[in-house]
């Protein structure tokens, strides 16, 4: 669920902040720029939830399907499958005698041994199934809406056009580095992945200030 939190978010961020800096360039009223940014957040929010609400049932169609597969497999081709399974279980620094102890529990149990077939060689999880097929669009849509805000948010202020563009640049800059660095997680943190995002960030909110700057003097 984190990976759509991260995806929503940053797609908020980015995309809020640089139709808010078009506005901006473009001298709109700050109450102009404030309905069409809540209505793009929101209109965002709701594409975010269809779009990964389709990614993700599309995703445990395939899943379902590679399951049905490596049943048939296991049960017509057992011998291929075991050899496969040992393969991988030794590239992964199993000893043949761990793998024989392992495989000897397999056989056994042939749920487990697909479970765990799966696992091994397609990277997937049975388990994914049960999760809330609602869960992760939600989780992407709520993050895309907040962050959208937030780089929305210095706009319900009038503090002339250069100060709330820089003010709504850094705060967007500052939930894509946070995001994409994943700040909040210290084991997985990248600081290069967050300086990245928020350079994103930052270069399209200068082309849509530009392109918004150019449509007002023409």
């Amino acid at each position: 669920m984190l990976d759509r939190v991260v995806l929503g978010g940053s797609d908020g961020a980015i995309e809020s902040v640089a139709i808010t800096a078009a506005l901006n360039g473009a001298r709109e009223p700050f109450h102009t720029i404030l309905v069409v940014g809540f209505a793009f957040a929101v209109a965002g929010a709701l594409s975010m939830f269809f779009s990964s609400f389709l990614a993700n049932r599309s995703e445990m169609d395939l899943l379902r399907i590679d399951i049905q597969r490596e049943r048939m497999e296991i049960e017509t081709e057992p011998e291929e499958e075991k050899a496969e399974l040992e393969e991988l279980l030794k590239k992964e620094g199993y000893d043949q005698e761990e793998v024989d102890v392992i495989m000897a529990r397999l056989v056994k149990d042939k749920e487990l041994w697909l479970k765990t077939q799966l696992n091994h060689e397609l990277r997937v999880h049975m388990e994914d199934l049960a999760t809330d097929p609602l869960a992760r669009p939600a989780a992407a849509a709520a993050a895309f809406f907040v962050i959208a805000l937030a780089a929305l948010a210095p706009y319900a202020a009038a503090s002339g056009y250069l100060p709330t563009l820089a003010l709504s640049v850094s705060l967007a800059m500052a939930a894509l580095f946070v995001l994409a660095s994943r700040a909040f997680s210290p084991r997985n943190f990248n600081m290069r992945s967050g300086l990245e995002s928020a350079a994103v960030g930052a270069f399209a909110a200068t082309i849509l200030f530009i392109v918004g700057l150019a449509i007002s003097s023409a």
